[in-house]
């Protein structure tokens, strides 16, 4: 995208050839794993040899479609980038964005949401990745592979605003998809899903705060006193964004607890969960969230680390803006679980059980 921006709007950026080809190869290649293991789990099951298993994949189902059609995508970008006749093309730039835009798409059409709603579910998922590879991709690029802080504020000006709409844009779609995903919230956090999902939202508090504060603080704080380049304060959100991320692609190995009950009748609970929750547990257990002391208590300290973290956005120092972040989360997250318990109904059942 940012190679379709003019020069006068960005600073210099330089992202080496090979990094970038081996990015696009790692589409299809990363891709491939669900696949892999759909075919090795459900060969057995219909007694049909890994080729036959894959080639069925590929061809009836949606994520194996898919597949076929990323795979095309990714090599139409890597010759785009790695043929030099081609790379040097100043029509090239706007069709690799198209083909990228493609493969947004693709993985839209792959998802799980999508195959439970062709439509709404196709646009949900692709309009949500999209806004945040938009939003994070840009972000990625600039803070470590721009060389200068050439044209900098014309380069504000514009991705700032386009930041903000990405973040709504993925926030919307995000809740629109755990409508899907995981309808039962209080309940999936039984399962290592809704546990990687509590610690992802946990995650982005922290994220959204650091963007805030690289968008609005930033300027306000440079104006006052002597500040180090944004490219820097860049980074760190950057760093907090690959935690979300990591969180976010450990998810995508997990199949999404549409129904909780019978998922645990399959499956052992978290041992997280486990370890944390206090009450008894049952596979029928229904969970509530309320307030307490101790959840009030850790959401008040959640708020003095948020603040400590824009004291250390201000003296510009970085170790403590990634410590106190991670913080952040570890403390959303024990404020949550320590929220968590039975509803009365389930509560006076295990009792009347243990009697």
């Amino acid at each position: 995208m940012l190679l379709n921006v003019p020069a006068r709007y960005k600073p210099t950026i330089k992202v080496p050839k090979g990094m970038l080809l081996s990015a696009i190869i790692a589409i299809p290649l990363l891709s491939y794993v669900p696949l892999h293991m759909t075919a090795i789990d459900y060969g057995e099951s219909f007694q049909l040899g890994y080729i036959a298993m894959m080639k069925s994949i590929l061809l009836d189902l949606q994520i194996g479609k898919a597949w076929l059609w990323t795979a095309l995508g990714a090599a139409g970008l890597a010759i785009i980038v790695g043929v030099p006749v081609f790379a040097k093309d100043r029509h090239m730039p706007k069709v690799a964005l198209m083909l990228t835009l493609l493969l947004t798409f693709w993985l839209g059409y792959g998802s799980h949401v999508a195959s439970l709603d062709a439509i709404n579910g196709l646009i949900v998922h692709t309009g949500h990745f999209t806004a945040v590879a938009i939003w994070l991709g840009i972000l990625f690029i600039v803070s470590w592979f721009a060389k200068d802080d050439l044209n900098w504020h014309a380069f504000l000006r514009w991705f700032s605003p386009l930041a903000v709409i990405c973040v709504v844009i993925a926030l919307i779609a995000g809740i629109t998809l755990m409508t899907y995903t995981t309808p039962q919230y209080s309940n999936a956090l039984m399962l290592n899903y809704g546990q990687l999902m509590l610690l992802k939202h946990a995650a982005l508090i922290p994220l959204l705060w650091l963007a805030f504060s690289n968008g609005f603080l930033y300027p306000r704080y440079a104006r006052s006193s002597s500040m180090p380049s944004q490219r820097t304060l860049l980074r760190v959100e950057s760093v907090i964004a690959l935690l979300v991320l990591g969180f976010t692609a450990i998810m995508g190995q997990t199949a999404p607890p549409h129904n909780v009950v019978e998922t645990l009748r399959t499956e052992t609970p978290s041992q997280l969960f486990t370890a944390i929750y206090q009450g008894s547990f049952s596979p029928d257990l229904q969970l509530v969230w309320s307030f307490n002391s101790s959840n009030l208590l850790l959401l008040a300290a959640a708020l003095l680390v948020l603040y400590a973290i824009t004291i250390a956005f201000k003296h510009r120092s970085i170790s403590w803006m990634i410590s106190l972040s991670i913080v952040a989360v570890a403390i959303v997250y024990f404020a949550v679980m320590f929220g968590l318990e039975a509803k009365e109904s389930d509560i006076t059942a295990l009792v009347l059980y243990t009697k």
